[in-house]
């Protein structure tokens, strides 16, 4: 029997860090990820600080976890670092995850077109910038719920297949 993957979920919140208010993401993202099979190995809270946020990424990196959720970080205020943070360490982005999570979060809210998350990869773990709204955490999830597999494979180096896009019907 397969052993399941391991996830961490890292927060990224000055209110939260400094206990002003209980986070609310990192718990919905701890359910979702647990729902779906994974092993998920806490969640941890981070001021919206480049230094800590950096240092805690590393480490968790570091530790081999495959797929990290963050949330919070993704927005346009000025605290809202998480995308230059990941830029400036992680070995590469995976421009299609931010472009699908905004196309399909459009269903929800048109302030998708708002929103700079997205996935990125460190050494041989997937990073998943994810809002800080626990709903749209979620709804991020449930979006790449089909991929997260093959990508987790992908960098494992275990996949020998290749996906199938689903028909499109034409109407002409």
């Amino acid at each position: 029997m397969n052993e399941p993957l391991q996830a961490k979920v890292l927060v990224s919140s000055d209110r939260a860090s400094d206990g002003l208010y209980d986070d609310l993401s990192g718990p919905a993202a701890y359910n979702w990820l647990e729902h779906h099979g994974f092993k998920v190995l806490g969640i941890q809270i981070i001021p919206d600080d480049r230094e800590l946020l950096s240092q805690a990424i590393g480490s968790i990196c570091q530790d081999g976890v495959p797929l990290l959720v963050t949330s919070g970080g993704t927005g346009l205020g000025s605290r809202d670092v998480m995308p230059q943070v990941l830029d400036s360490i992680c070995d590469y982005a995976i421009p299609g995850f931010g472009e699908l999570l905004r196309r399909e979060s459009l269903r929800y809210s048109l302030n998708a077109y708002l929103s700079r998350c997205g996935g990125w990869v460190k050494q041989r773990t997937l990073i998943l910038a994810l809002p800080g709204n626990p709903r749209a955490v979620c709804e991020q999830l449930d979006i790449l719920s089909d991929l997260l597999p093959h990508a987790l494979k992908s960098l494992g180096d275990a996949c020998n297949d290749r996906r199938p896009t689903p028909t499109v019907a034409n109407h002409d």
